[in-house]
């Protein structure tokens, strides 16, 4: 266990904005956090982090390497593109061209070989936040706390880098500590989910999921959970990516042609060609009209 809170609680201005928080982490174990704008997850993230402490905890911590990526990126302006990726490993004593070589690796990866050495300020704010995940992923840490850090990149990169990101916590068995308000990102990410609210912290539920991001889609004005749908001959155009294993189930992954979006819709016993167009509808529609 490389992490173990008890009763941790956290006040500012005398108002408590983490209640009672319990919480434990395991070597290579992924949690995501889901929970509304001001519930706690942010200072809870930034705590894990040992940037601010609680008031009043119970708290054991191994001596981990940790990386964190917040919702805005974090660059040494001073620095060019190249520079800030590999400052982790300066700081590790790796020679120059060691880290360098590393650094235009994960450059590569990112989608950023080209501004190598540009400034932050000459990047658009998703460019520099691909930076930012860059730079917390070249050192290997044990443990990475993200605070919705996909959120400020297009559909396609976005998609791109959350998955290049999740290999990258598969591959090198980092434990995780993930906040985000996309569907997706929760389902795909851990089978541990955890709600915050008002600042308490408790296990979520699959209602009290569905309930959060109020996920799923309208057909003729009527609207189904994400659970009901299923490939079917006709319904909504979708783009059919990959078959893939969650916890057990198989399941679709689609992108939607209306919007870019991508969707896991549970799979049967059906075959479909990959890459292939196709379509989705609610297998209940009879049963919610």
């Amino acid at each position: 266990m490389i992490i173990k809170i008890e009763q941790g609680t956290k006040y500012y201005e005398k108002n408590a904005v983490l209640r009672d928080i319990n919480f434990t982490l395991e070597q290579g174990e992924r949690v995501t956090i889901l929970g509304k704008s001001g519930s706690g997850k942010t200072t809870f993230l930034k705590i894990l982090a040992g940037l601010i402490a609680f008031d009043k905890v119970k708290y054991e911590k191994s001596d981990v390497k940790i990386a964190y990526i917040s919702q805005k990126p974090v660059l040494f302006s001073h620095m060019t593109v190249l520079e800030n990726v590999v400052f982790p490993l300066k700081c590790q004593k790796i020679a120059r061209k060691q880290r360098e070589a590393m650094g235009r690796i994960f450059l590569e990866k990112s989608q950023l070989d080209k501004f190598t050495d540009m400034y932050p300020y000459e990047l658009s704010g998703g460019q520099q936040q691909r930076v930012s995940v860059a730079r917390a992923l070249i050192s290997e840490p044990d443990l990475l706390l993200m605070d919705e850090p996909f959120s400020s990149l297009d559909v396609r990169l976005g998609r791109e880098m959350r998955q290049w990101v999740f290999s990258q916590i598969e591959d090198l068995h980092i434990a995780a500590v993930f906040v985000t308000h996309h569907y997706e990102e929760a389902k795909v990410f851990s089978k541990r989910i955890l709600l915050m609210e008002e600042g308490t912290l408790t296990h979520a539920t699959e209602t009290e999921i569905d309930a959060f991001f109020g996920d799923g889609m309208s057909l003729e004005g009527v609207y189904y959970p994400l659970e009901d749908w299923r490939l079917t001959d006709e319904g909504v155009p979708v783009h059919v990516e990959n078959c893939l294993v969650l916890y057990g189930q198989r399941y679709w992954s689609v992108i939607l042609e209306s919007t870019g979006e991508q969707k896991f819709i549970i799979a049967g016993d059906e075959t479909i060609d990959l890459g292939g167009k196709a379509a989705i509808a609610p297998v209940r529609r009879e049963h919610n009209a």
